[in-house]
């Protein structure tokens, strides 16, 4: 449970849990709740370069212990065993001013990375790119972020056009989800920006790929949270497999109609 997204699911729960102390690689997620952040060993790449910057570390001593997992259970589901109570809510701390002034749209491309291959999850790239396209028509500023590093993590082609792109990991992730606090909507893949959007409660539209066993919208979701901002473009075929290199369908035939459907229904820009 050291990703980030794993962490923003995690923190509805940790909240029942004032005073524990948690291992994780994301401490500024938690700097509203009364818990001790513990340093943890991960050799992934983003989480290591958060965890080398400047924060208050306390080491554990003698007591109880949850392992907290999910498996192949539906991401709350496996979390409510895990941490052996509901969630709490779904927020997010109030991470300050965006980075960037005026009204955006915050998009993430479709990225590969070699420690952790998610080639499978991933959505077509060119709905990415042609709803960031769109939205640009329209006159939204499109902010594109990603963490990318020759040999390490690539995006796929093509990209989305973007007025501002942050692809070298410029922003931490105070500055990074303190821009998806104040975007006008987020575009992308199933990722991290998923929990993200639901907790800041930001108008999110969530291009499925494939691994639908493990990434379906009820997988990744709950009953229990505020969906009502969430739109999941799913494929006409669907794939349900649980394979990380598999020829899933992700052709979805009517996206950009649809796609340009929800944007109409966007708070205009004024």
């Amino acid at each position: 449970m050291l990703g980030l997204g794993d962490n923003i699911y995690a923190r509805a729960f940790v909240k029942k849990h004032q005073g524990a102390y948690l291992e994780t690689p994301w401490p500024q997620l938690y700097s509203d709740i009364d818990v001790k952040c513990v340093r943890p060993y991960t050799q992934l790449r983003t989480q290591a370069k958060n965890v080398q910057r400047p924060a208050q570390w306390h080491k554990p001593f003698g007591g109880g212990q949850l392992r907290i997992a999910y498996g192949q259970m539906p991401i709350i589901q496996g979390l409510r065993q895990a941490f052996r109570c509901e969630p709490g809510a779904f927020d997010l701390p109030d991470f300050g001013p965006s980075p960037v002034n005026g009204r955006y749209v915050l998009v993430r491309p479709a990225t590969v990375r070699a420690e952790w291959r998610a080639d499978t999850r991933n959505p077509l790239p060119e709905y990415i790119a042609s709803a960031a396209e769109e939205m640009r028509r329209r006159g939204w500023k499109v902010v594109s972020v990603a963490d990318l590093e020759p040999g390490k993590e690539w995006a796929l082609d093509p990209l989305p056009p973007a007025d501002i792109q942050f692809h070298k990991g410029e922003l931490p992730v105070e500055q990074l989800l303190a821009l998806l606090q104040h975007a006008d909507a987020v575009i992308g893949g199933i990722g991290w920006i998923v929990p993200a959007s639901i907790a800041a409660k930001v108008p999110a539209w969530i291009i499925c790929g494939g691994q639908g066993g493990y990434n379906s919208p009820e997988h990744i979701t709950d009953k229990c949270m505020d969906l009502s901002r969430i739109t999941f473009a799913v494929p006409d075929r669907f794939c349900r497999c649980t394979l990380k290199q598999h020829t899933c369908d992700k052709r979805i035939a009517d996206h950009d109609a649809r796609f340009a459907a929800w944007a109409g229904r966007l708070p205009a820009l004024v």
